[in-house]
């Protein structure tokens, strides 16, 4: 686990012209759940997608980038969409809906590189259910054992398409903490806890980390 400030900017981040030239097929998940808001998160989390939009429609065109925004149910966005996005007092961490699309997109491509980098602050506290009429929001807090164990087997499907996955942790939740620490031993991930200032530089290198291997 990485932990402490990372005092870099997005444009410190040194972009090899010998990358590998392999496609990668790119899923960016960014909670967008209230308390981005309320904790200042909004904006870096915002710049630092664009940032990585930005770096793969310019730099590495053969990849696949999918921009998934997760609050109480998950979307997928586009980059001037995402910029367009405001902030809604709504209850809920859908990460479990979330890593569902990112499945999706990554099936979509399978012949790519599958990489899946999440950016999150808050325990998973919602979770797609069938009530028999179509799939609708089931939200609890504490979080409830079905929305963690459904949100669990969502990392797990992504492991077995070997994708390659980072979670960038934001605050000091316990609970987030502990349930994403064991979430990346479980699936051979990665736990990233930059500061603000750095998310954006965390994220974009990496994505390069992980386009190299």
């Amino acid at each position: 686990m990485i932990d402490g400030p990372v005092r870099i900017g997005v444009e410190d981040v040194e972009i090899s012209e010998t990358e590998t030239r392999t496609q990668s097929a790119v899923a960016l998940l960014v909670d967008t759940s209230f308390s981005m808001v309320m904790e200042n998160r909004w904006l870096p989390m915002k710049r630092t997608a664009l940032a990585l939009n930005h770096l793969v429609s310019t730099r590495f065109r053969s990849d696949a980038l999918e921009i998934i925004a997760f609050g109480r149910h998950a979307r997928t966005v586009s980059a001037a969409e995402l910029t367009a996005l405001e902030g809604v007092r709504d209850q809920g961490t859908n990460l479990h809906h979330a890593l569902a699309l990112a499945a999706r997109h990554l099936r979509k491509h399978p012949n790519a590189q599958p990489v899946v980098l999440v950016v999150t602050d808050g325990e998973p506290t919602a979770h797609l259910e069938d009530f028999g009429d179509g799939a609708e929001a089931f939200f609890y807090y504490p979080p409830h054992p079905r929305t963690i164990g459904l949100t669990v087997k969502g990392f797990d499907d992504l492991a077995a398409l070997g994708a390659q996955l980072t979670i960038f942790r934001l605050g000091s939740d316990p609970g987030l903490a502990r349930f994403i620490d064991q979430v990346a031993r479980r699936v051979g991930g990665r736990v990233v806890v930059p500061d603000l200032d750095g998310l954006g530089a965390a994220v974009v290198g990496d994505y390069l980390r992980a386009r190299r291997r």
